[in-house]
């Protein structure tokens, strides 16, 4: 999967790049909040099941091509601490119960993003690589519970932001990503024991994990690239946009 994220992200910037009259190269710290939810139809309608409220947080870094003014396109990496937590009732009791998942992932993003007037919109695939998975059920501490979990999946992510701020070669972006998980993050093992819910339904569901999070990066500028009207070549000017 990374091998596949650098072929795309290369291949689409050497094409960007044949068109592209001037070229910024950026790299950017970036962390942010949010909340996580791992959604199963079984779950939702599930009138002895209720969703709580789960926050997720994550640090990383990015490194982007901007291609003139409008058109970029970023490698991302985020370390994300995520999670989802329920309040349950067993049947003839009226006592909440509490069944808690949290998850460690790198989640690699390939995005594009229009930027105008400071505002920006960003769209791309996300590929989740988990690293570790907790879960305590009524008191109880699961025993190696990634046995029950994907090692990974894959995901979109949507987004939106502007530029609140900066100078020649900084700038400071902030916005909202929304990510959704393509694939099953329960295997197949894990369906048969009913996780994440570990009880019995009718029929099993697929778990899609989907999170919404607030970023703030901090972008720097480390390269300018212009192509002469005379050569049409492209030659390096300097860090940072002018």
């Amino acid at each position: 999967m990374k091998r596949l994220f650098l072929t795309l992200f290369s291949a689409v910037t050497f094409i960007l790049t044949l068109s592209a009259q001037e070229i910024w190269l950026e790299a950017a710290l970036k962390g942010g909040a949010g909340t996580s939810f791992l959604y199963n139809k079984n779950i939702v309608d599930d009138p002895d099941y209720r969703y709580k409220f789960t926050p997720m947080y994550g640090l990383g870094a990015k490194f982007a091509v901007n291609f003139g003014p409008w058109h970029g396109l970023s490698l991302e990496g985020l370390y994300n601490f995520s999670g989802q937590d329920f309040n349950y009732q067993e049947a003839g009791s009226s006592t909440d119960l509490a069944n808690e998942i949290k998850w460690r992932s790198v989640d690699a993003y390939l995005l594009y993003r229009y930027i105008t007037n400071r505002i920006y919109v960003e769209i791309g695939p996300m590929y989740s690589f988990i690293q570790s998975v907790e879960q305590n059920d009524n008191g109880d501490k699961i025993v190696e519970p990634a046995t029950n979990y994907e090692n990974g999946y894959l995901a979109g992510a949507f987004g939106f932001g502007g530029y609140i701020g900066g100078a020649e070669t900084f700038s400071v972006g902030l916005g909202v990503r929304l990510n959704y998980g393509f694939m099953d993050f329960v295997n197949e093992q894990g369906r048969k024991d009913w996780y994440p819910a570990r009880k019995v339904y009718e029929k099993t569901e697929t778990t899609h994990p989907i999170f919404a999070q607030f970023l703030v990066e901090f972008n720097f500028g480390i390269g300018h690239f212009a192509r002469t009207s005379c050569s049409k070549r492209m030659h390096f000017f300097g860090a940072g946009r002018r």
